[in-house]
């Protein structure tokens, strides 16, 4: 079993600063530089989305975890051999040379000092005209002098690399993007700003967002042999230390005995165990401290709970110690873990859950997880149903700002939370649902871009149209791969077929309907008299009696919009009674499950 000296936070300026333990990729054990621009875009998203987060002084996005670094550390901590990290560290050092390199090309006296101070604190320095320089982050062989000639041997008075080696690897070339795509970047950002005074502003706060922003956790270990077990074991499993690892780490920290460390790993193995996908431990960690707290980002989550949490835990005499939050914590695990994969024991609920999951509704899971808590899951029917309708006439139909559907859905799990009843969360919601007339002109105009609610809508109407018809006849409608949408009118039609508004047409509700089976890319395709016996032939009702027939006009051979926007008005019709507005739900529930 490894041995592992320590594990702790560092921000980047930590690990790459100077006065620093020098960080060194050992020629042995790793690879060379390897993020393509899909890597880089991805970094620089997220550093971009953070950086405005923690601008806006919200101090749950005053940091942003961004992954494990496994070193070989000396006793004397002089140096450190770098296992796990070395993509994210240098293309951390590339994004800083660019702003260096930036700020030194604006020529005045404080842009040139602000350049110097990022070269010599955070990428390289020399202490005397006669000592060699010194690099904070050292790559492997292969790309160590590359490295050096392109991003580290800077000239402070010239403002460049004087000598720069070509790229004789792939290694090589992707520095070089990496530099390119993030000069590029940052000149788009600065662009706006024809002010020095605010591209300076600009600069230094990417700088300050990277240097103290950015924060690792670093794994200290004694031995190659140690960090290579660590190592293996991180990547062989796919589950990176992230920020389920340091909630685990820090409450074992704060233990006060044997008996709370026992039960902090017995959550842990509950919760190892409850769920298939690292994703999904990740959400639930979040979605559980929403429903107590209120709404926190995934990257800031790490930060609240331990600023919160050691509140409690320090508090004397302690009324919350670890054990509770670890048993509250585990309890609550497995509920979560019941509700997404609909496994509470109840059907009606457990039909309404697969409904939560087909429409990747994740933003109901923190209430549900609030309400199952205070009530069994038989009590939680109404709840599911009306979050629903919200759900489908806010955001999958009326495509609104999905952001204000949370904000309300996670202050209502936060009132369960503090005691309040379901039947109250029920009604509060009923009055956000948007009333029949909104949602039915949302409808009409409605387009659908996403599959598996598309999907959902023309199942859940094909199941009330057999409802009234009296057909209890099944249907298998969650998306199982046994029903698929199709287009009527196609997305690849004949170039002669094609509608002048294309785009706005195809993907309309009135445009789509289900069939049975398989796609056939080449029947999906093909005009409608061409496709017609299988729209008559379909045992669904929404695709053999809703009249498709009309989208395609016989007598001229081409596609019909007026047909479209008519069959669209009748499934709106329907639609009404399947998600009722809040004004039907306190007149009581219609629908199928009536």
């Amino acid at each position: 079993m490894a041995i592992i000296k320590q594990a702790q936070r560092q921000t980047l300026g930590q690990l790459i600063g100077a006065n620093n333990p020098i960080v060194t990729v050992p020629d042995d054990s790793q690879r060379q530089y390897a993020w393509t621009r899909k890597e880089v875009d991805v970094f620089w998203a997220d550093i971009q989305k953070f950086k405005k987060a923690r601008e806006s002084g919200k101090e749950s996005a005053s940091e942003y975890f961004i992954g494990p670094v496994v070193t070989i550390t000396e006793k004397a901590v002089k140096s450190r051999a770098l296992l796990d990290g070395q993509q994210r560290l240098t293309t951390s050092t590339i994004l800083l040379a660019v702003l260096r390199d930036m700020l030194h090309r604006m020529q005045s006296p404080e842009a040139t000092a602000l350049a110097l101070n990022i070269h010599r604190d955070y990428i390289a320095r020399k202490t005397g005209r006669r000592t060699p320089t010194e690099y904070f982050l050292e790559l492997s062989l292969f790309d160590r002098s590359f490295f050096r000639s392109n991003i580290q041997d800077w000239d402070e008075a010239k403002g460049e690399c004087l000598a720069p080696e070509k790229d004789k690897r792939p290694s090589h070339r992707l520095i070089l993007d990496a530099y390119a795509a993030f000069d590029a970047k940052v000149a788009v950002e600065l662009a706006p700003y024809p002010d020095e005074e605010e591209r300076l502003d600009w600069l230094d706060g990417m700088r300050e967002c990277l240097i103290n922003g950015l924060v690792f956790v670093e794994i200290q270990t004694p031995s190659a042999s140690d960090a290579n077990e660590v190592f293996e074991t991180i990547n062989s499993r796919g589950k990176d230390l992230s920020t389920v690892d340091l909630v685990r780490n820090f409450l074992m920290e704060k233990s006060t005995g044997q008996h709370e460390k026992e039960r902090v790993n017995d959550a842990w193995r509950v919760l190892l165990d409850d769920f298939d996908r690292r994703e999904d431990i990740e959400k639930f960690l979040r979605h559980y401290w929403v429903a107590k707290y209120g709404d926190v980002k995934s990257y800031g989550l790490y930060t609240v709970i331990r600023k919160n949490l050691s509140k409690e835990f320090d508090k004397r005499p302690q009324k919350y110690g670890v054990g509770a939050f670890s048993a509250d914590l585990e309890s609550a695990s497995i509920r979560y873990a019941d509700l997404i994969t609909s496994s509470t024991g109840y059907d009606e609920i457990d039909a309404s859950l697969r409904e939560v999951k087909a429409l990747g509704a994740d933003a109901l899971y923190p209430l549900l997880l609030a309400a199952s808590e205070r009530a069994g899951y038989d009590k939680l029917h109404g709840l599911i149903d009306a979050m629903l309708s919200y759900y489908v006439r806010w955001t999958v139909v009326a495509n609104k700002e999905s952001t204000h559907l949370e904000e309300n859905l996670f202050e209502v799990a936060k009132e369960i939370s503090g005691g309040a009843g379901v039947e109250t969360a029920t009604r509060r919601i009923c009055g956000w649902i948007p009333d029949d007339e909104t949602f039915k002109s949302d409808f009409d105009r409605a387009s659908i871009s996403k599959t598996s609610q598309a999907r959902y809508l023309l199942g859940k109407i094909e199941e009330y149209m057999r409802y009234e018809a009296g057909i209890e006849e099944d249907v298998a409608l969650s998306g199982d791969g046994k029903l698929y949408v199709e287009n009527v009118y196609p997305q690849k039609p004949a170039k002669e077929l094609r509608l002048e508004e294309h785009d706005s047409w195809v993907g309309r509700i009135g445009n789509l309907t289900l069939l049975g089976g398989r796609k056939n890319p080449t029947t999906a395709n093909l005009a409608y008299p061409e496709k017609a016996s299988l729209y008559a032939a379909s045992s669904l009702l929404i695709t053999s009696d809703t009249e498709v027939d009309r989208i395609w006009d016989p007598a001229k051979a081409s596609w019909r919009v007026e047909g479209i926007v008519a069959r669209q008005q009748e499934l709106a019709v329907t639609a009404l009674k399947v998600w009722p507005s809040g004004e039907r739900w306190s007149q009581g529930r219609m629908g199928v499950h009536q």
